[in-house]
């Protein structure tokens, strides 16, 4: 690398020896003062041209005869600028006729967008970079339809989950591929991360540095991503970053860009008008049903029993008298503002012989509570060397450092959590009267948690905060390596080798002094620490051969042939350790007991590789520039399979047709500007992961001993393996038409798909008596259909103004069509009495839970205690799936200033939240201000027994801690439509002037402020608490809709500038 380094540097230095003639340099840019990339100057009536750079930045040697400047950019008017005795052009192209665009594809072949079968979106550099988020991933929601995003928190660093078109697996992953510099990258959360412990770790996309894209692609369909084969089938997002891309021209570029944000979490309000108690009465409990704020005395102080700890909080000795007040705001200031700083740098070098670019940024983020932080480093290096007319070779690297830590935020259900402690488990309920801020967390002497309830049984948020963390440290690197070499003047050969590999080091630590933990999580009052090593690389190389030619004056073709070769490592190990010695001290050698698994049964140690081999063509065919068809196919050899089923062959085609190029008549028109309509097939398959197929040995928890006194350590796992399981298949067609109006002033894009997934790999129950509890079968068929539709409208475009509009909408419909023979349900994820299951006949991933049980009128049932009447047996209570998305986004343009906004609506798709639940439950959510908690309360419904309406009173406390789900209620009874408002994004940019810069080193300043996910209302969840559907409590898998007291989102606001040199 060092070697490859020097060449390119003195290959670049040299470039100004080569030049002799005047040289020109300038910018391009739109109304707005946006850089356009890749935008064409020509000199006109010659060959000598340049594209502009990332920056819209050029340079170019002007031939002696030169006179005029021509330059074009899709979507713009073409502009011819004399050429003066300046040697400075800083240029502003008007919006315009489009001409041909190319777009990036699979194996990041560009191709002309109406040669495309299929549906393609492009996201620009300068959507992506100017979004204050530190993850590429959410910068995209709303971008491209066809696409839902989701995260599991507003934490800093935590994951987000992306599904393109449905889900089409059980039990695969679904997260579509990540391409960067045309090699795939593994962006999976680590595998020891769970909903119980809250998803905190983050996905890999995280590593990617947003300043350092110069374009996206998302591609979403089978007929689109048939050349990646297995791996590409949950749609593919290619990026194209600066280093990347190069630079253009004779010229030396720079950029520097600072921005810095504040974020602010979505609390939920409350009322203040009683306190902790039961019945109406006051009382040391964790639900808020006691005594009205009266300013009566109402017993003992809620820290009696530490009295003698903090004799310095004499209020505390109040054993009588004690008169409970609100601390409103007890919640709300447990919350900081987080801040986030980045500082991103850009340069480049570039000649006729070659380009070298460089990029380093760093981003620092604090988040929304104490101890929450990321810091990433990104460096990467690239160029291009023209080593002769025929031998060109590129190369990219990075290096990228991302560590992360935060307190547990694991999973709650109304009291402690399910792994551990965590964050918000016991914060959002926290009584009104309770100063959470002001009074002792922590036990001065030993460390241990110290809090309000009886036998000081839950713990206390704040402890959680400084004696709890995970950690995630990885150091990453990413190589890209290509040769390429002219075979003829119209077939080019390429190699192309690309390596992704990155270490991550994980961390989960609790001090002993926890509290209110039983059973197998017992222990967790004497303190753990699990660490755990984990290294994951992908070898990836390609060998193509590709070309093109025009066979008739009419007919031209283009092909591609290839082979490619990946293969997948990972090698973790890891260590938990229980009962520590000394508070604070985080060691294994201060724990009393060690385990290669963790407290759950997870082993720590493991190992898995898996080959993909793979051998593709593409063929197009295009008659006189209106009709074009594209035939393509991969055959993969996958290693998870026996030898009869590893081998699987994905065809793939499509075809377009562009009526206005083909008919004078539409191509006149002053209506119509441009119609495409188009059609496309396309194939894919689902492998299984490793080791489904073979026996393998395990570790076991408990030694035997041979007849010979051999220690027996190992056995085989109780999953039985099937040399018999296949590759699931998937089958889409897809159509779609792209027509604009009025020279482009009106547009629409629509996509109408089905796709069918055969064949699923589930596990199936085995009679313990063979020896195996499970094994994997191939059963099962999921469908998704749907349709797709992008519009765009500019109401206005003058030479200062235009004012834009844009939207995009998502509809797709799952079916889970055939499950195994026997079968009724599978769980996705979840617990087996509430969670995600895939049932015959009804859309992917419904929610089974109990419900209360209603007569034949639909009328509730009522026990004989006043309660309703909870069913025995699990249903169907929801269906996370949403019916559509919309995303619009508006944008005012004048002279250099942008105003623009991003709106988001999603219709349906049910909520089972845990937060609503809570908040209502224990009787502190705001939407009870006003209520007396003295006064009975009569539930609706009717009596089991006689049919007759209930009349039977309860005190408040029963009828909604008893019927909520907190406190053994119905699941259903925590079910919300999650039709949703959001204003994502609120933003203003301003380019500044470029006759400021004529004579100056800096070539422009763009300033922009950015406000995200201002506001957001989840209508049919309680409006005060702040719950929002779109986050996901099972992070990455394939469960939706469920929120168990997670992080809340999170509101972004800040200012970036941009300096170009």
């Amino acid at each position: 690398m060092k070697k490859l380094t020097l060449i390119l540097a003195m290959m670049v230095l040299s470039i100004g020896a080569a030049l002799a003639q005047r040289t020109v340099t300038g910018t391009v840019t739109d109304a707005k003062g946006e850089a356009l990339i890749g935008a064409s100057v020509f000199v006109r009536g010659t060959t000598t041209g340049v594209v502009t750079d990332v920056d819209g930045s050029f340079s170019l040697s002007l031939p002696t005869d030169g006179n005029t400047l021509i330059v074009s950019y899709t979507g713009f008017e073409t502009l011819e600028v004399p050429i003066t005795a300046s040697n400075l052009y800083n240029i502003t192209l008007r919006e315009g006729v489009v001409l041909e665009e190319l777009v990036v594809t699979a194996l990041g072949i560009k191709r002309e967008k109406k040669a495309l079968g299929y549906a393609s979106t492009t996201v620009s550099a300068s959507e992506i970079a100017e979004k204050p988020e530190t993850d590429v991933a959410r910068a995209l929601i709303g971008r491209a339809p066809g696409i839902n995003i989701t995260n599991s928190s507003g934490i800093a660093g935590s994951g987000t989950k992306i599904n393109i078109r449905g889900t089409s697996t059980i039990t695969g992953n679904s997260q579509p591929l990540w391409i960067v510099d045309g090699v795939p990258i593994n962006t999976a959360a680590n595998e020891n991360n769970s909903f119980e412990d809250g998803n905190v770790t983050p996905t890999r996309n995280l590593d990617i540095d947003p300043n350092n894209i110069a374009s996206v692609s998302v591609l979403r369909g089978l007929s689109a991503t048939t050349l990646y084969g297995a791996q590409g089938r949950n749609g593919v997002i290619l990026i194209t970053t600066k280093t990347g891309a190069g630079v253009s021209g004779n010229k030396f570029s720079a950029s520097v860009s600072q921005a810095y944000n504040v974020i602010d979490a979505f609390v939920p309000e409350y009322q203040n008008d009683w306190a902790n108690g039961f019945d109406g009465d006051y009382g040391e409990f964790f639900s808020n049903w006691g005594s009205l704020f009266d300013g009566e005395p109402r017993g003992r102080h809620p820290y009696f029993e530490h009295r003698a700890t903090f004799p310095d909080n004499p209020e505390f000795a109040e054993g009588t008298n004690y008169v409970p007040q609100a601390y409103p705001d007890n919640v709300k200031d447990f919350f900081q503002q987080g801040t986030s700083l980045t500082t991103s740098v850009n340069a480049g070098i570039s000649g006729d012989i070659g380009s070298f670019n460089v990029s380093f940024s760093r981003t620092g983020e604090e988040g929304y509570i104490k101890n929450n932080e990321l810091e990433r480093l990104n460096f990467s290096i690239g160029g291009v060397a023209n080593l002769t007319k025929k031998l060109s070779f590129n190369a990219n690297f990075s290096f990228v450092q991302t560590d992360f830590k935060t307190p547990p935020i694991g999973a709650g259900q109304g009291s402690n959590s399910a792994g551990g402690p965590s964050v918000f488990a016991n914060l959002f309920y926290t009584p009104r009267n309770i100063d959470l801020n002001g009074w002792p967390y922590q036990n001065p002497f030993t460390g241990a948690n110290v809090y309000y309830r009886n036998n000081n049984s839950i713990t206390h948020p704040r402890w959680v905060l400084d004696n709890a963390r995970q950690s995630n440290n990885t150091d990453r690197f990413l190589s890209v390596m290509a040769a390429n070499y002219k075979l003829t003047d119209w077939v080019t050969l390429t190699y192309r080798l690309g390596i992704d590999t990155y270490t991550e080091e994980q961390e989960y630590f609790v001090n002993k002094g926890s509290v209110g933990y039983a059973g197998s999580e017992s222990f967790m009052a004497n303190g753990v620490l699990r660490t755990t090593i984990g290294k994951n690389t992908i070898y990836d190389q390609s060998v193509i051969l590709s070309g093109g030619k025009s066979i008739t004056d009419k007919i031209d073709f283009t092909a591609n042939f290839g082979v490619n070769a990946r293969q997948d490592l990972y090698d973790q190990n890891g260590l938990e350790s229980q009962n520590q010695v000394v508070f604070g001290l985080s060691e294994h050698r201060n724990f009393i007991l060690a385990n290669s698994r963790d407290f759950r049964g997870n082993n720590l140690n493991s190992f898995r590789e898996q080959v993909w081999l793979g051998a593709f063509f593409d063929a197009t065919f295009g008659y006189n520039s209106y009709l074009y068809l594209n035939v393509q196919g991969r055959n993969d050899w996958a290693s998870t399979h026996e030898k009869e089923y590893r081998s699987l062959f994905y065809p793939g085609a499509s075809i377009s047709f562009v009526p206005t190029d083909a008919f004078d008549g539409l191509a006149n028109s002053n209506v119509l500007s441009f119609l495409k309509v188009r059609l496309g097939y396309g194939t894919s398959a689902n492998f299984a992961t490793p080791y489904r197929t073979r026996p393998f040995l395990t570790l076991n928890s408990n030694a035997s001993v041979d007849a010979i006194g051999n220690v027996i350590t190992l056995g085989l796992p109780s999953l039985l393996a099937n040399p018999d399981l296949e590759p699931e298949l998937q089958r889409e067609i897809e159509g779609g038409l792209e027509a604009r109006f009025f020279k482009d002033r009106f547009g629409i894009d629509l996509s109408l798909y089905r796709r069918v997934a055969e064949g699923q790999i589930v596990q199936r129950p085995l009679d313990p008596s063979t020896g195996f509890t499970n094994t994997f079968i191939n059963a099962g068929t999921i469908s998704n259909e749907g349709i797709e539709l992008s519009l765009s409208i500019t109401p206005i475009r003058t030479d200062d103004f235009s004012w834009n509009l844009r939207g995009n909408f998502t509809k797709n419909v799952s079916l889970v069509e055939e499950l195994p023979e026997g079968s009724k349900e599978i769980l996705i994820s979840g617990y087996t009495d509430l969670g995600n299951f895939a049932v015959e006949g009804e859309p992917f991933g419904v929610i089974k839970g109990t419900f209360v049980e209603k007569n034949e009128n639909g009328d509730l049932l009522i026990n004989s205690n006043g309660d309703w009447k909870i069913s025995s047996e699990i249903g169907i209570i929801g269906d996370p799936n949403p019916d559509f998305l919309i995303s619009g986004f508006t944008d005012l343009n004048f002279k250099g200033v942008t105003i623009g906004a991003q709106l988001d609506y999603v219709q349906g798709g049910d909520l089972f939240s845990y937060s609503a639940g809570t908040l209502i439950g224990r009787g502190v959510a705001k939407e009870l201000e006003g209520f007396n908690p003295e006064l009975p309360v009569v539930l609706p419904g009717v009596l089991e027994e006689t049919g007759e309406v209930n009349n039977i009173p309860q005190p408040a406390s029963g009828v909604f801690f008893n019927n909520t789900i907190i406190g053994g209620g119905a699941s259903d009874r925590g079910i919300y439509d999650g039709t949703r408002l959001r204003l994502r994004e609120v933003y203003l940019t301003y380019a500044l002037p470029s006759a400021l810069f004529t004579n100056s080193f800096v070539k422009g300043i763009n300033i922009s402020l950015n406000a995200n996910n201002i506001w957001f209302r989840a209508f049919n969840t309680p409006k005060f608490s702040k719950v929002d559907p779109d986050r996901t409590a099972f992070g990455t898998d394939n469960g939706l809709g469920f929120d168990f007291l997670g992080g809340p989102s999170a509101r972004r606001m800040g200012v970036n500038v941009k300096v170009n040199f």
